[in-house]
């Protein structure tokens, strides 16, 4: 007997047509065959001759090809995977494991949770990211918010967790491929770029003033000054200023926990951003009226009652309010300011180095790509100078003694 045999027993009659004991009991027909990881027997039984044979039929094909799977992963639905996948999460920060359940609850096991693995083809997948998209997909029963179609960067979001489970199930052997590979995604609008000038960042910032508190409007300034992420700002404490040096010291940013409560991470976004950043003379002596007298653990920038801001309640209850007195445009954010101090920072003769450890990029091709631009072209200065030195550099080697024969 081989791994690849696949036979059907009949249950009820011997070869010589007499009865068995199980004669009239259950399904008649037995599809039996050697699980090739186990090396166990499997079966399967079925009532009509026609379904057992078919089923043999089917399951010599994946033996043969290499497609089979235990009866146990067939009867795996695509929630149980989710499962497994979520509690094999160490990695992640807690920010990243709350936006995957999330996502998972609210769109992806509405949809895929009572499913079959071995069930969910590519064209199905293609099919829910336009839902998501269009506003059409199935959603968490009683959500509090109103179906709507998904941005593009969400239904990228949406769609990672299913899609890393699937990878998952590959990995574990569940699943020969993942149906989910090479699904195309759709294209995000880029975040739009806007520099402010000197006049329209102070307007923001006194706007900021007259909707909110003085920190608020701060914190706006130290934004479009010294380009520092929202959750870096958020997130940082009296003692990480020092007027002496004219530093700022940057080492973490504000995240959420398992539960979505605003908390202070133990690092910023990336290594290159734990970083000392510059204080513009101007902002010295409000940061020095925000700082005085208060605890060097306290939030350098506060709500009325002493804590952490939240940004998300922040945006909709300082930001939207200031943008609009100061008649800024629609399509700024708070995370945009720091276009604004790159642009402040080149324009006062920042190069490139500088401005890469300023707003704490990774590398200096990420700051290029951005605001390669905003330099100015010295071409025609640099080939001026370059003409220059060959000058001087030539005369330097011109005999002098030719010279005064040639005058006798």
């Amino acid at each position: 007997m081989t791994a690849s045999r696949v036979w059907v027993a009949d249950r009820w009659m011997r070869a010589d047509k007499t009865k068995k004991p199980s004669y009239g009991q259950g399904d008649r027909w037995r599809v039996v065959w050697i699980d090739p990881e186990t090396k166990r027997e499997r079966s399967r039984q079925f009532s009509k001759k026609t379904d057992a044979d078919a089923f043999r039929a089917a399951k010599e094909h994946s033996l043969r090809d290499g497609a089979y799977v235990s009866p146990e992963v067939e009867a795996m639905t695509v929630g149980e995977v989710l499962t497994v996948w979520m509690s094999s999460k160490k990695r992640p920060k807690d920010s990243s494991l709350k936006k995957y359940e999330d996502a998972i609850a609210m769109y992806v096991r509405p949809r895929w949770g009572g499913v079959l693995l071995t069930a969910v083809q590519r064209p199905d997948v293609e099919r829910w990211l336009s839902a998501l998209i269009d506003g059409s997909a199935p959603r968490k029963a009683n959500a509090r918010t109103k179906a709507v179609p998904l941005a593009p960067a969400t239904a990228k979001a949406v769609l990672l967790p299913l899609n890393a489970a699937l990878r998952y199930a590959v990995a574990e052997g569940w699943l020969k491929k993942n149906p989910a590979y090479g699904v195309e995604l759709p294209k995000a609008k880029p975040e739009p770029v806007i520099f402010l000038n000197y006049r329209q960042l102070e307007a923001l910032v006194t706007a900021t003033r007259s909707v909110a508190t003085d920190a608020d409007a701060v914190m706006v300034a130290v934004l479009g000054n010294v380009g520092l992420r929202p959750g870096e700002a958020v997130a940082l404490q009296v003692s990480d200023v020092n007027l002496k040096t004219r530093r700022i010291s940057i080492s973490k940013t504000v995240t959420t926990d398992r539960e979505g409560r605003t908390i202070i991470g133990h690092s910023p976004k990336t290594d290159s951003g734990i970083r000392d950043v510059p204080i513009p003379p101007h902002l010295i002596p409000e940061l020095a009226e925000l700082t005085d007298g208060r605890a060097d653990d306290a939030p350098l920038f506060p709500t009325a009652r002493g804590q952490v801001i939240n940004l998300h309640n922040w945006r909709d209850r300082v930001w939207r309010k200031a943008k609009e007195q100061a008649k800024m445009p629609a399509d700024l954010t708070p995370k945009g300011l720091r276009h604004t101090a790159a642009s402040l920072a080149i324009a006062a003769g920042a190069d490139v180095l500088v401005v890469q450890k300023m707003l704490g990029h990774a590398d200096a091709t990420e700051t290029l790509n951005t605001y390669a631009k905003l330099w100015p072209d010295r071409l025609d200065q640099v080939t001026a100078l370059m003409s220059a030195a060959r000058s001087v550099a030539l005369s330097a080697c011109e005999p002098t003694g030719d010279k005064s024969h040639a005058a006798s």
